[in-house]
């Protein structure tokens, strides 16, 4: 079933003329013979199936979550020598199952391999709203309301597979990004005193949710002028028409976003919150923080050492009850433990 190719029928596939351009491909009349047999998956996006190669339905659909996978890598690289890795990688580990379902879906076009993709978006959220929503609160608390998250999502999974349905599946993906997107700007305004470093997070959670909403703006545009798009990228030839594959964009705009908030709220749910962002992210992430700080130390953050003061911080050094620490950093910690550098 053509869900989302639309008019793509009205195309003749005879049409293919590139311009004579010597540096572009033309398309071929007819697709190649289908290694995964007869599509059959409810979602069928605006690529030409099996149009590249027999073994790979939706070409660019398919290589293009390589970027998930990627992000993944690179967040669970991060953290290999922190004592909680197993707790900060599952967020990771879940966009990576992204990446797999959906370009395991993308290349073989079945009904089966679609719930797959549908349900490793909605498992990846989850993990991140478990996360926002319990870093603070009590054992018990957390393990209760993981159970409740994942009976739930195990409920809607299941009816989302038996029905076949889409609707209800992306009103609840982006229910739950709304969710995440408002509780990490109130984790933000509670976990980042330094003004600086608080503007430089804001920045950066707004940056997500533009390239979120750019990548989804596109898919509409891809669904909609699917015909027309069809018609330009056989007329330019390959490879330049690769660049007319917009869904391909919706995953490199949506892994993109994903990971900024995914590594935004390991951040602000980690003992590094309120501390500069520094380059502490994958590219292109680092050119939008600055990296920059006001004190130099942020409420809230734990230093090295062994003396503690009255406020939130321990600074490096060995320091007495009343929170005077002279140590490597000769730190002066009374209240929110300012470090003379």
């Amino acid at each position: 079933m053509d869900y989302y190719k639309g008019n793509l029928a009205t195309v003749e596939r005879n049409q293919t003329s590139h311009g004579g351009n010597p540096f572009s491909f033309a398309y071929r009349k007819d697709p190649h013979p289908a290694f995964w047999g007869e599509v059959k998956s409810q979602a069928n996006f605006c690529e030409e199936d099996y149009i590249i190669t027999t073994y790979i339905a939706e070409f660019i659909n398919t290589l293009s979550n390589l970027v998930y996978v990627y992000y993944a890598y690179h967040g669970i690289k991060s953290n290999a020598n922190h004592k909680d890795a197993i707790l900060r990688n599952l967020p990771y580990l879940g966009i990576a199952t992204v990446g797999i379902g959906s370009g395991i879906f993308h290349a073989s076009l079945k009904n089966y391999t679609q719930w797959a993709d549908d349900l490793s978006m909605l498992l990846a959220t989850a993990t991140v709203l478990h996360r926002v929503f319990t870093f603070d609160k009590s054992i018990a608390y957390t393990v209760t309301y993981g159970a409740i998250l994942s009976a739930a999502m195990t409920a809607f999974s299941t009816w989302h597979c038996v029905t076949d349905e889409l609707i209800m599946h992306s009103v609840l993906f982006g229910v739950m990004i709304a969710a995440i997107g408002i509780k990490t700007r109130s984790i933000i305004s509670a976990r980042v005193s330094d003004p600086i470093v608080r503007a430089d997070v804001k920045s950066l959670a707004t940056w997500g949710a533009a390239i979120f909403v750019s990548g989804f703006v596109i898919w509409n545009i891809d669904t909609m002028a699917c015909a027309h798009l069809t018609a330009i990228k056989r007329s330019i030839g390959m490879p330049w028409s690769f660049a007319l594959e917009l869904h391909g964009w919706w995953h490199l705009f949506t892994g993109l976003g994903a990971y900024i908030f995914i590594a935004l709220v390991e951040y602000l749910t980690s003992e590094e919150a309120g501390q500069s962002l520094s380059a502490r992210f994958a590219w292109p992430v680092a050119y939008i923080v600055t990296g920059k700080s006001g004190s130099g130390s942020g409420a809230g953050v734990k230093g090295d050492g062994d003396g503690e003061g009255n406020g939130l911080a321990k600074a490096n050094g060995n320091g007495n009850g009343n929170g005077h620490a002279n140590g490597a950093t000769n730190g002066h910690a009374n209240g929110t433990a300012k470090k003379n550098l």
